[in-house]
Parts: structure tokens; C-alpha cells; sequence
């Protein structure tokens, strides 16, 4: 979770669901708002891969507060199926 400033943007918020990046991918395509392409969204929800402590951008969604309200309860809710649920 990004927020925008006048230097750019700011993390506000990090999720970690797990190791499984298709499963990853397929949460975040679930999720609200408009493909971030450039950087006029005051929020943006980034879906990030770690290797070897280099973070990468894949995608990147731009969000209003209340689509960041939304998507912070699905992701949320399906983290916890994922870790909880499923084998």
C-alpha cells in the first residue's frame, strides 16, 4: 500500500500472503481499481515479488479509499483461507 506525496509515494502498509505467486497473482486480479500507469494515483496497491531481497513491482493497482477498504478485506480474508484453511 502507497500513498502518494509530494516526493512520490510512500509505503503505508505491506501484506505478506505467502510464497505461492500464482496464487498471489490470482488474489490481486481480484482486487479493485485501475491499472497504475503512471503516477497520478494518490493510493496504489503495488503486488510485489522478493528474490534475493530485490523487491519487483508486477502489478500495480491505483485505488480510491474506499477500493483500498475493499481489497485490504479480501486480502485479508483470503491470506487467512490460505493459512489457515487449505492444505
Amino acid at each position: 500500500m502507497n500513498m502518494r506525496v509530494p516526493e512520490g509515494y510512500i509505503e503505508t502498509g505491506r501484506f505478506f500472503i505467502g510464497p505461492d505467486k500464482e496464487a498471489a497473482c490470482e488474489m490481486f486480479a481480484r482486487l479493485q481499481g485501475k491499472p497504475a500507469l503512471t503516477g497520478t494515483a494518490m493510493l496504489r496497491m503495488d503486488l510485489v515479488e522478493q528474490q534475493e531481497g530485490i523487491a519487483t513491482v508486477i502489478q500495480a493497482l491505483g485505488c480510491t479509499l474506499c477500493e483500498v477498504s475493499e481489497n485490504m478485506k479480501t486480502i485479508l480474508r483470503e491470506t487467512f483461507k490460505m493459512l489457515n484453511l487449505e492444505p
